[in-house]
């Protein structure tokens, strides 16, 4: 081979392989939402576009504690949501569970409405705004429960990723043109599988269509009245820029949730946060390479806080832990555990992932976050879930359909539900099933931060990516679901059987009169 055209060959490779760094993107990330487990969705993606060469600006509560070259934090006020969640502060709900998805609705709108108020009236959105229209390739954001950061892209006119750190929410659908079909597909907040009865799929429609219009009734009002305060009463409402969303990236896998029909603008990328697994510390290594029959691990999350349960509880929990033979880790924020039995082990901090990871771990009891839960799904762990709020009833119930978890109820909690839940998850049969959805889940065609990488990068050199936007998206949801189709069709077959029933009202008619008449002849 000639040496120029080794040399040219060289260069190509180099540019196949190393496009991101030979052109790099100006980058924005917005995440207002001062909740660290959606964070920690966003966090890894928007490190990876820095480790490819891009340059990413972030707008969030939580600072990079070794930020990469190219990453520049903002830092957004922690609003006034708590990073530690009581027990107790969901003892008395048990009675409100039929209108429980409506008081979070309003918790959300409310949490949003504050961070709206705070970013848009912030010193780092000022910073931001520095910039010249044109100047970002790309913004990313989470589209949860604001779109008051809209106006930002609007104003900064650029092409727009949102990012869900959940399942899609009801009003998610509209907005990427995908099909919301409530007979299999549960709201978040109903917390219900694929699988749902005559009951379930009443209920899941009703508050579906409901939180959507509480949404547009509420929501978007509300982040319109905060963007016009911010940038003028010209500015267009926040329900019709959020049409102009590029992309969607989620935190879901069919595995795990279910399959459902998303158009191309929605990317699955679950699993994103999941790194290699690491040695573990040697307290740690020892208790589970000498558990010999094996270990459960405990973990409620980085907010819901172990030791606030109420007393009955706790010691029912303890008391089902010591009639195990398996040895218990338990993330537990005291030094003491009242009672504690001699296989429980107490941790103020744990590696999840790393412990998840071990052959020895038999059983997670969790909470059902969804970042704990993928992780068990990526290791194989059978899960033993007791949901709380937000999305982990949803979580849990889709693990069940698979056969890979038990859901414990938190109010009826008891020393023999406890023990029974634990036990029937040891069976073999739910580790059979744990790892054909960790097959699923982690065998995929390319890791799911390149794959959300990829996406951004193709937003950004398509100017938005407009090929993938269904007309869905503009469409009335009169004229999306056919109504008016199937309006026009009653109403034809209406003025044939309206015509038919004319005729034959005629005919008789005729007919009657003739024999009136023959009558009358004859009489005569």
């Amino acid at each position: 081979m000639p040496r120029n055209d080794l040399w040219n060959w060289l260069f190509m490779l180099l540019l196949l392989g190393f496009g991101s760094v030979v052109s790099p993107l100006k980058i924005l990330g917005m995440f207002p939402h001062p909740a660290i487990s959606h964070f920690q969705f966003f966090h890894p993606i928007m490190r990876g576009l820095a480790e490819v060469g891009h340059t990413v600006d972030v707008m969030s509560p939580f600072p990079d504690r070794q930020p990469l070259p190219g990453y520049t934090d903002y830092l957004l006020p922690m609003a006034n949501l708590s990073n530690a969640i009581g027990f107790d502060s969901f003892e008395e709900q048990k009675s409100l569970n039929l209108i429980l998805h409506y008081g979070e609705f309003y918790y959300l709108h409310s949490f949003g409405r504050d961070a709206c108020n705070l970013t848009l009236n912030g010193e780092a959105l000022e910073q931001i705004l520095r910039h010249p229209p044109g100047y970002y390739d790309v913004i990313m954001m989470e589209q949860f429960n604001t779109d008051c950061l809209m106006s930002v892209a609007h104003q900064l006119r650029a092409p727009v990723i949102a990012m869900s750190s959940c399942a899609l929410m009801p009003w998610h659908y509209e907005r990427m043109g995908a099909p919301l079909i409530p007979s299999y597909i549960s709201a978040l907040f109903m917390g219900k599988s694929q699988e749902m009865s005559f009951g379930g799929r009443l209920a899941n429609w009703f508050t579906v269509h409901s939180l959507n219009l509480l949404y547009k009734l509420f929501s978007i009002p509300a982040a319109d009245a905060l963007v016009r305060q911010k940038f003028g009463p010209q500015m267009p409402s926040v329900g019709e820029m959020v049409k102009n969303t590029s992309l969607m990236l989620i935190n879901q896998h069919f595995s795990l949730s279910g399959p459902k029909p998303l158009p191309p603008n929605v990317i699955e990328v679950g699993g994103v946060h999941i790194k290699p697994a690491k040695a573990l510390p040697s307290e740690l290594q020892h208790l589970l390479d000498n558990a010999t029959k094996g270990a459960i691990l405990i973990s409620w999350g980085s907010q819901l806080r172990a030791t606030s349960l109420p007393t009955a509880k706790r010691e029912a929990v303890v008391r089902a832990l010591g009639r195990l033979e398996q040895q218990i880790i338990w993330k537990w924020e005291n030094d003491t555990l009242p009672n504690k039995p001699h296989n429980v082990h107490i941790m103020k901090w744990l590696p999840q992932r790393d412990i998840l990871a071990h052959p020895n771990l038999k059983v997670f009891f969790s909470h059902g976050g969804l970042m704990g839960t993928t992780e068990a799904v990526s290791s194989g762990v059978p899960i033993v879930g007791m949901p709380i709020y937000g999305d982990q009833s949803l979580n849990i119930a889709s693990l069940v359909q698979r056969g890979m978890a038990i859901n414990l109820d938190f109010y009826s909690l008891t020393e023999d539900a406890i023990y029974e839940a634990l036990t029937r998850a040891l069976d073999p049969s739910f580790k059979r099933n744990a790892r054909k959805v960790a097959a699923a889940y982690n065998e995929r065609p390319q890791k799911p931060l390149d794959t959300a990488i990829w996406w951004v990068e193709y937003v950004a050199e398509t100017k938005g990516a407009p090929l993938t936007q269904p007309k869905a998206v503009h469409l009335s949801r009169f004229v999306y679901y056919s109504l008016d189709a199937y309006a026009t069709v009653f109403a034809v077959l209406l003025l044939l059987l309206a015509t038919w029933l004319g005729l034959l009202r005629l005919c008789c008619g005729r007919r009657d009169h003739q024999k009136g008449q023959k009558t009358k002849a004859k009489g005569n």
